[in-house]
């Protein structure tokens, strides 16, 4: 895990000597949609926050300065140019606030824990979110029905293989499900280029097609657009907590995700209950 936390900072510090210098500070009058969240809030919940923020209100998004904050997020300001960073001990003028705490216009929680201990609907959460890159996509070209079920993703056992999903949530772990998987006599072991070059050969027609990352990736611009031509994708559960975003990918595309984790969709699957 040490090594993996040294690979994942050296990642980003990367990323943020790349971009740094996209960084911009708000200097302006007008007023702003602020945001300012606990120190430990993902970089994922900022972006969930940017995307479905951006929806509604066209003024620019001003978040809260720390310098972590700049180091995490510092590389999609290249790709939202409505963003920026409060200038330090300043105070922009407000038009709506966006905070975990209790006076915020919208108070900013998750919940999933709520989620995915009920089977009720749970309001005022936010959503998971697909991959950030789908939602600087215009609409999806959708392809006519050529595979059958879809396993993709990063499936590294010094990534996937540890005792955090068995352990808080009863789960087996991607790990122990590709492994599973692979003993599996028909499986069709592909590279997203193969899947794509060959996806009108009907090789792939009602098969299982393994897509590992490690032997080449559909690009993001393009994912949901192939993806489309599967009936279903089999969601395992990501690192630390089940939710895959596959699985928000794939619904709008018409693929049925299959996966072992109903209890974390908001609200939640149940069997037979059509709706």
């Amino acid at each position: 895990m040490i090594f993996l936390l040294k690979k994942k900072i050296l990642k980003k510090l990367k990323e943020f000597k790349e971009s740094y210098s996209k960084v911009r500070f708000y200097k302006e009058k007008e007023p702003v949609i602020y945001i300012h969240l606990n120190h430990q809030t993902k970089v994922r919940t900022y972006l969930n926050l940017f995307f479905r923020i951006r929806s509604v209100y066209k003024e620019p998004i001003v978040i809260k300065f720390s310098v972590l904050r700049m180091i995490f997020l510092a590389k999609w300001f290249k790709n939202l140019d409505y963003i920026y960073f409060e200038v330090p001990f300043s105070n922009n003028k407000k038009a709506k606030v966006f905070s975990h705490k209790k006076n915020a216009d919208f108070r900013i929680n998750y919940n999933y824990k709520k989620i995915y201990s009920v089977n009720d609907f749970q309001e005022n959460t936010l959503p998971y979110i697909m991959h950030p890159g789908n939602y600087m996509q215009r609409e999806v070209n959708k392809l006519p029905k050529k595979a059958g079920i879809l396993m993709s993703g990063n499936f590294e056992e010094k990534i996937y293989n540890t005792k955090t999903i068995k352990s808080n949530f009863g789960l087996l772990n991607r790990w122990e499900i590709y492994q599973e998987v692979i003993k599996y006599n028909e499986l069709i072991s592909i590279s997203g280029t193969d899947f794509v070059n060959e996806l009108d050969s009907n090789r792939f027609d009602g098969k299982f097609v393994l897509m590992k990352w490690q032997s080449g990736a559909i690009p993001t611009h393009k994912w949901r657009h192939y993806l489309s031509a599967t009936d279903f994708i089999f969601c395992a559960p990501g690192m630390t907590m089940p939710m895959c975003h596959n699985v928000l990918e794939a619904m709008p595309v018409g693929v049925i995700p299959i996966l072992n984790y109903p209890n974390w969709l908001n609200p939640s699957l149940q069997n037979g209950l059509i709706v």
